[in-house]
Parts: structure tokens; C-alpha cells; sequence
């Protein structure tokens, strides 16, 4: 049974939305790609309100179908964690407040995202490994809270955890490189799970660029190429990368197997337009 999802991808100052419908068991459709200029600085804001109302004035289109939303902050704050295999999803939730009074003021002005990763050689028996990355609040809250009025919004969090779902169903790893203004960050994946993952604040793009060629140079990776996606992601850093590694370095692109249809429109960026197209993938699975 055909099944369709709303996705929402929000960087600094946009926001791209998709429309994905599945047409197979592992197969999809983009049948819709819009692109709103404004984004999380406009969303938080004195017109914050008017913002987001605008993204809900757009949806009202499908306004029986659910919403996905992802995040593209300028900045995150990383932490490594081991929880309770066993831990339900509200004993996580109390273990990410647990940890984030450790070393954030005012916890209740942080959002969460729990990313599971996959098993270390020396394990420990019954914990599961864990990144936890803490996010402001705000505007999401008040989206997510504008948006319920009208949809179903069945997953929110970070753009990271579905990029790297993209590997889903494979078994070679998928190495993405992100290069963002303010950070940059890199994770290899199998079979849609993250077991290898770096971020790193930067403050100009000699940081950006030793931080990526660091990474490539002594990281894992197996021969794998690596996929290079973000804000920051131009030219002559491509070139800088090609030229000091001994790593295939390309723009992360459409995974194959969603196709689209000719009207369906392009985001203003295909950096957005992955974002938002791997977030309903992974809402759809």
C-alpha cells in the first residue's frame, strides 16, 4: 500500500519541505519540493510567530498527512553515552537531563536528539551506545507546537541521524562529510546506524578544511567514498579535499532510489533538499 509523508528541513534561513511517497518496497517517489526563505533565525525572532505560521499556511495543502520535521542548527553540543539497553524512551529522556545538567545552564532552554550507534568491540554487556546532541529549544518547540494543530508530527530532530540513514539496507559503509559555517562533522554508517562520528565547532574555513582533511586522512573508511554535503560544501573546498587526500570525495546527492516527478520543483540547494527528502525516508520506514 502506497504511502505518502510530509517532510520539513529547517537550516538558518530556509526551509525546504518535500512530499515522498513510497511506490514499492524500496522505492520512492518526490512529488513535491518547496522552498520558504526563512528558517530558524526568522523563526526565533520578534516575527517568529508569523514565521512559523507560514510554513502551517503552506502544509494546510496536505493537511491529513504527517509531518516530519529536521533540524540544521548553526551549532550542536555532542556528548558519548552508555544507556540501559533495556531503558525505555521516557528513562532516556531522564538520562539526557541527567547528563545535560552536568554542563548546561538552564536545561529547559535545550532540545534533544538520541542517536543510537552501533556496537564496539569491547561492548559492555547489556548498554547500548549512544550520541547525545543537545540543540536550543527554541523555535522548534513552538513550531512543533503550531504545526500539531493541524498535523500529525511523527518524528522531529536533528538532520544527521536521517542522513545517515541513507545506508539503510546496505552493508558497505557510507561515509558523509559535512562542512557547515560554524562546524564541521564527519560519520560513516552501514545499514542506516552510525558507528563512527566526529563534529567539531569551527571559526573560519581553514579550521573547516584541516578538520576535514584530518578526518579523511586518519580515519576509517575502508576505500569507501566519501559523500560531501552542507552550506559550507563549495568548490574550492572540494578541490582543497580532493587534492590533500587519497580519498574519492563527491557531492552528496538524491539517494538512487527515490525518483521524482517533473513537476515537483527543486529545493534552493540540493544540501536542503537531501536533508528534507532523507527525512521522510526515514519517517516512511
Amino acid at each position: 500500500m502506497s504511502r505518502s509523508q510530509i517532510a520539513c528541513a529547517i537550516d538558518a534561513s530556509t526551509t525546504t519541505i518535500v512530499r515522498v511517497k513510497s511506490t514499492g518496497a524500496a522505492s520512492f517517489c518526490m512529488t513535491m519540493c518547496r522552498t520558504l526563505n526563512t528558517g530558524l533565525e526568522a523563526m526565533s525572532g520578534p516575527k517568529g510567530k508569523k514565521a512559523a505560521m507560514k510554513l502551517c499556511s503552506m502544509l494546510r495543502e496536505w493537511k491529513d498527512e504527517p509531518v516530519a520535521v529536521s533540524y540544521s542548527p548553526a551549532e550542536i553540543l555532542t556528548l558519548p553515552a552508555w544507556f540501559p539497553a533495556s531503558a525505555t524512551r521516557d528513562s532516556r529522556d531522564r538520562l539526557c537531563r541527567i547528563e545535560a545538567g552536568y554542563f548546561l545552564k538552564n536545561i529547559e532552554q535545550w532540545s534533544w536528539h538520541v542517536m543510537s550507534m552501533t556496537k564496539t568491540p569491547d561492548h559492555p554487556v547489556g548498554l547500548e551506545r549512544q550520541m547525545l546532541m543537545f540543540y536550543p529549544a527554541e523555535p522548534s518547540r513552538s513550531l512543533e507546537k503550531e504545526l500539531k494543530q493541524g498535523h500529525t508530527v511523527g518524528m522531529s530532530g536533528l538532520h544527521i541521524e536521517p542522513v545517515a540513514s541513507l545506508s539503510a539496507g546496505t552493508t558497505e559503509p557510507f561515509s558523509v562529510l559535512e562542512l557547515e559555517e560554524r562546524y564541521a562533522a564527519y560519520y560513516v554508517s552501514v545499514n542506516g546506524i552510525i558507528g563512527y562520528f566526529r563534529y567539531w565547532p569551527v571559526k573560519n574555513g581553514h579550521e573547516r578544511d584541516y578538520f576535514a582533511i584530518s578526518e579523511l586522512t586518519s580515519s576509517p573508511g575502508n576505500g569507501a567514498p566519501v559523500w560531501i554535503t552542507g552550506t559550507a560544501a563549495d568548490a574550492p573546498s572540494l578541490q582543497r579535499i580532493r587534492r590533500e587526500t587519497a580519498r574519492t570525495v563527491e557531492p552528496l546527492g538524491m539517494p538512487p532510489r527515490v525518483t521524482s516527478t517533473k513537476d515537483a520543483g527543486t529545493g534552493k540547494s540540493m544540501t536542503s533538499m537531501v536533508r528534507a527528502v532523507s527525512t521522510a525516508l526515514m519517517a516512511l520506514s
